[in-house]
C-alpha cells in the first residue's frame, strides 16, 4: 500500500523571505525559489534572513534556565522577512494590516499534538476527473465533447453569459458563427454537450457529499488550508496570547481535546439571510443557506472573488392560510428548522460531527474528519430564529430586555438552558395549539421552535456558534442609535452644516447634503459617516456624551483588527467599559430613553468571542452578502423569471462544471505524462502551487507610492511641467496629496460671505503676489 503523502497536517510556520508565503520545511522553500514559474524564482535565501532562523535568539538578554527549558520545547516560531519592524509586520500578514494590529515581531507557535493524521487511499480532484466515462476520448482530444479548445473557449463563454436561449440560437444563426464549423448549432446542442462535461464533484441539483460541501478538497486552496490547531505566543514564556485565525482560538482547541487521537476538525461555517431576486417588481424572496470552512486562511475567505462561500440550499418560504399573523411567523420559524435538519441530517454534517468521516484533502489524503459548527453568519433577527429565542431576550446569553444595558457580560445561554425552557413551555400547552402556545413562550422568551436543528449538532450550541457580527453589531449599531444621538444632540441642520464643510479626501465618500434625511443608507455609507462624526459633532455636545460615543467607536474600530493579543483584547474591553460609563450622560440629556437594545447587549460578546474563535472580522456579513450577488441574484436574472429555485441551482451546476473543466484541462496541460508520476517522485518535485492559480484566485499586490520622494522631486525641479502651486508637498514625518479639483467650488468672494472671512480676498491675493 503506498504511504500517505506527509505535507499535509503540518503547521506551516515558516515563510519565503520574499513573498511571505508559508510553508512547512526549509526543503519547500527551497523548491518554491527553484519554481521557474514561482515568482521568487532565482532569488536567493543568503540576500535575506534564512526561513530557519530563530528570531528569539537575537535577544541580547540571558535567559534563565526555566526559559532555557522552555525554548528547547517550544515549537519553532514563524520566520519573516528583513530586519525593519515594518518588513516584519509586511511580511507576516498578506492583507498588510497597520502596525498597531501585530505589536509583536517573532511569533512562538504551539500545535496541537496527536491531530490531523492521514491516511492512503484517497482521491484528488484530477483523480475524480480521470474516472468519467469519457476519458479515452480526452486522451486525444482534451475538450471533449467540443473539437477544440477554441471551440471549448467559446462554448464556455456561452454557457457563463447571462444569454437566453432565445439570443444563443440568434448569435449562433450568424453566417460568421456558422463559418466556424462549430459541433453545436442551437443553445439546447450547447447545454446538452454541457450535459457530458466530466462531474467532478455532484454539485447543486445532485446530492451533496461532505467533503465537497466543506471545499476540504479543492485543488486551488490546497496552500490555503490548515487542520492543525494552535495557540500563538508572542514570547517562549507563554505569557502573551495572539489570535487571529479560527484554528488559533480556545474553540478549536477545545474541539481538538474530546475528539480522537489522529482526527482532524473541519470548522464549518453557515450564513443564511433572505433577500429579494425579482427586479422592480414581483416581490420575489429568496432564503439562500451559504456554507464555507473555517480552516481556509483569513485572507482567502475575506475575498469575494475567490468563492469560498458557496451555495448550499435555498430554505423554503411560505405562505400560510392561518387567519392569525402571529401564527405565521410561529409557523415559518418552525418551517426553518425543520427544513435546516433535513439539509443538515445524516449522511452529511451531523454525523461526520458525531462520528467522524473519511474526506478526501487536495493531494489525496484520508484524513479522519469532524465538522462541528464553527460560526452562523446572520443579522440580529435571525440570530433569534436560529437559537430559539424570543426577542426580548439574547440569543447567546440570559440576559433579558431589562439587562441589554448592562455593563457587564451575562452567562451563556447553553444548549441544555435553551432545551429545558422548551420542554417547560411544552408541559405548560400543547404546541400544536397555537394560540395558547405563543402566550406561554412569550412568557419565557422563546419563539415557537421544539425541536432546534442544532438539537443533535455534537459539538455545537448557539452561545458558541452564533459569533458577533461587523456589518450589523457595529455599523448598523451605529447607523440606528449613535447617529440619530449626534443629529438630535447637535440639530440636524447645524450637523449637515458641518458635513458639508468637509474637504473631500480622495478614496472617501463626500456628503454635500448632510446625513439627517439620506435614505436607503449602505454599510460603505455608515463607515464613511463614522469616520467624520465625531470632528463634526465636536464643541456641540457636553462633554461626557461626547466620551460616550468617542468610546464606541474606539470599540468598534478596535474590535475590527486582524490579529489581537491579550494586551489589545484589554483595550477593546477597557473601550466599551469607558462607554458603559460615560452612557448615562446620553439618557441625561435626553438623547435616549432606555438601554433595552438588542445589539448594546451583543457588544459585551465580542472581547469572549476574540479568544473563543479568533478575529471578529472573519464572520462579517460583507462577504456574504456579496455572495447573495454571485450565487442568486445573477442566476435568478440569468433565467426565465419562472421556477426560480430551480433554474438557480441548474445555472450555479453548469458554471460550476465549466469552472471544474477548465480548471482540469489546464491542470493537464501542465502535466505531460498522467498518471506515470510515482508518490514518492510526487513528494520530492512537487509543482509550485503558483502554478495552478487562476487569475480569479490570485491575489493582487500594489506597490506603495512614495509620496515623500515625489514631492522631494517636485522641489528639485525635476518635472518643471509641473503646475503650480504644487498639489504634493510633505514634511519630515508627513506628506500631503490634496485632490486637484476641490469638492466645494466657490469664488473668493463667495467663500469669505459664507464663512464670514473679510480678508479671505486679500490674503489670496497677497498669496498669489509672492
Amino acid at each position: 500500500m503506498p504511504r500517505a503523502k506527509t505535507t499535509r497536517g503540518k503547521l506551516k510556520t515558516i515563510r519565503c523571505p520574499w513573498c511571505g508565503k508559508k510553508f512547512c520545511t526549509e526543503s519547500n522553500v527551497l523548491r518554491h525559489l527553484n519554481q521557474p514559474a514561482s515568482l521568487c524564482f532565482g532569488k536567493s535565501l543568503f540576500e535575506a534572513p534564512s526561513p530557519t532562523e530563530d528570531i528569539a535568539m537575537d535577544d541580547e538578554q540571558p535567559c534563565s534556565p526555566e526559559e532555557d527549558k522552555i525554548l528547547d520545547n517550544a515549537h519553532q516560531p514563524l520566520q519573516v522577512d528583513g530586519d525593519d519592524d515594518s518588513d516584519l509586520d509586511m511580511a507576516y500578514d498578506p492583507l498588510n494590516p497597520s502596525l498597531d494590529d501585530q505589536p509583536f515581531l517573532g511569533r512562538f507557535v504551539e500545535a496541537f499534538e496527536g491531530c490531523a493524521e492521514t491516511f492512503p487511499g484517497g482521491k484528488t480532484f484530477m483523480d475524480n476527473f480521470r474516472e468519467d466515462q469519457y476519458t479515452e476520448q480526452r486522451r486525444e482530444n482534451l475538450s471533449f465533447p467540443f473539437a477544440s479548445k477554441v471551440e471549448w473557449d467559446f462554448a464556455s463563454w456561452l454557457l457563463r453569459s447571462r444569454l437566453s436561449m432565445a439570443a444563443i440560437n440568434l448569435l449562433l444563426s450568424l453566417d460568421i458563427i456558422k463559418s466556424a464549423s462549430l459541433s453545436f448549432h442551437s443553445a439546447k446542442e450547447l447545454r446538452t454537450c454541457a450535459e457530458i462535461l466530466p462531474v467532478v464533484h455532484k454539485g447543486y441539483v445532485n446530492q451533496w457529499r461532505p467533503n465537497i460541501l466543506l471545499k476540504s478538497h479543492h485543488p486551488l486552496f490546497e496552500p490555503h488550508i490548515s487542520f492543525v490547531p494552535w495557540k500563538v505566543w508572542t514570547s517562549a514564556v507563554k505569557i502573551c496570547c495572539v489570535y487571529d485565525e479560527w484554528l488559533s482560538g480556545d474553540h478549536a482547541w477545545s474541539i481538538q481535546e474530546v475528539l480522537p487521537h489522529g482526527a482532524t476538525v473541519l470548522g464549518v461555517i453557515l450564513s443564511s439571510d433572505k433577500t429579494n431576486i425579482s427586479v422592480m417588481s414581483g416581490n420575489c424572496m429568496a432564503h439562500p443557506l451559504l456554507r464555507s470552512l473555517a480552516n481556509i486562511d483569513i485572507h482567502i475567505r475575506s475575498k469575494t472573488s475567490l468563492h469560498a462561500y458557496l451555495l448550499l440550499a435555498l430554505l423554503p418560504i411560505a405562505k400560510f392560510t392561518h387567519k392569525t399573523t402571529h401564527v405565521h411567523s410561529l409557523l415559518q420559524d418552525q418551517l426553518v428548522h425543520q427544513a435546516l435538519d433535513i439539509i443538515l441530517a445524516p449522511p452529511s454534517l451531523k454525523t461526520a460531527a458525531a462520528v467522524g468521516i473519511m474526506m478526501s484533502d487536495p493531494i489525496g489524503n484520508l484524513p479522519y474528519c469532524f465538522t462541528p459548527l464553527a460560526a452562523w453568519i446572520v443579522d440580529t433577527p435571525e440570530e433569534s430564529l436560529l437559537a430559539a429565542t424570543g426577542p426580548k431576550a439574547s440569543p447567546i446569553t440570559t440576559a433579558m430586555s431589562k439587562n441589554f444595558g448592562n455593563a457587564h457580560r451575562h452567562p451563556p445561554c447553553t444548549a441544555t438552558d435553551m432545551l429545558s425552557a422548551i420542554c417547560s413551555a411544552c408541559l405548560q400547552c400543547l404546541p400544536t395549539n397555537y394560540k395558547d402556545f405563543i402566550k406561554v413562550i412569550r412568557k419565557l422568551s422563546l419563539n415557537s421552535i421544539i425541536e432546534p436543528f442544532w438539537l443533535d449538532w455534537a459539538l455545537s450550541a448557539p452561545c458558541d456558534f452564533l459569533t458577533p457580527e461587523a456589518l450589523h453589531h457595529f455599523h448598523c449599531f451605529f447607523w440606528d442609535h449613535n447617529a440619530k444621538w449626534c443629529i438630535q444632540a447637535v440639530g440636524a441642520s447645524k450637523l449637515d452644516f458641518r458635513f458639508t464643510l468637509i474637504q473631500t479626501l480622495v478614496g472617501y465618500c463626500s456628503f454635500d447634503k448632510g446625513i439627517s434625511k439620506l435614505k436607503q443608507v449602505t454599510g460603505r455609507d455608515h463607515c464613511a459617516i463614522q469616520r467624520y462624526i465625531i470632528g463634526t459633532m465636536a464643541g456641540s455636545v457636553p462633554r461626557r456624551v461626547l466620551i460616550a460615543l468617542r468610546a464606541l467607536l474606539d470599540f468598534c474600530y478596535l474590535a475590527q483588527a486582524l490579529v489581537f493579543t491579550t494586551e489589545s483584547i484589554d483595550r477593546v474591553a477597557a473601550a466599551l467599559q469607558e462607554f458603559h460609563d460615560n452612557k448615562d450622560a446620553i439618557v441625561h440629556h435626553g438623547l435616549h430613553n432606555n438601554w433595552e437594545i438588542p445589539k448594546l447587549e451583543l457588544l459585551q460578546s465580542v472581547v469572549p468571542s476574540i479568544s473563543h474563535s479568533g478575529a471578529v472580522m472573519q464572520w462579517t456579513a460583507d462577504v456574504t452578502e456579496h455572495t447573495h450577488v454571485e450565487e442568486i441574484k445573477m442566476p435568478a436574472r440569468a433565467g426565465n423569471n419562472q421556477n426560480y429555485y430551480s433554474q438557480i441551482a441548474r445555472h450555479l451546476d453548469r458554471l460550476d462544471q465549466c469552472f471544474c473543466f477548465d480548471l482540469a484541462t489546464h491542470i493537464e496541460e501542465q502535466i505531460p505524462s498522467l498518471g506515470e508520476d510515482s508518490t514518492e517522485d510526487h513528494e520530492d518535485h512537487e509543482p509550485d502551487a503558483e502554478t495552478h492559480a487562476f487569475a480569479e484566485y490570485s491575489i493582487p499586490t500594489y506597490p506603495p507610492i512614495d509620496y515623500f520622494a515625489m514631492s522631494s522631486a517636485l522641489l528639485q525641479g525635476s518635472n518643471p511641467h509641473s503646475p503650480k502651486p504644487y498639489c504634493m508637498f510633505a514634511t519630515t514625518t508627513t506628506a500631503f496629496h490634496l485632490a486637484t479639483k476641490p469638492s466645494l467650488q466657490l469664488t473668493a468672494t463667495e467663500a469669505a460671505a459664507k464663512y464670514g472671512l473679510p480678508d479671505l480676498v486679500l490674503a489670496i491675493s497677497t498669496f498669489f503676489a509672492q
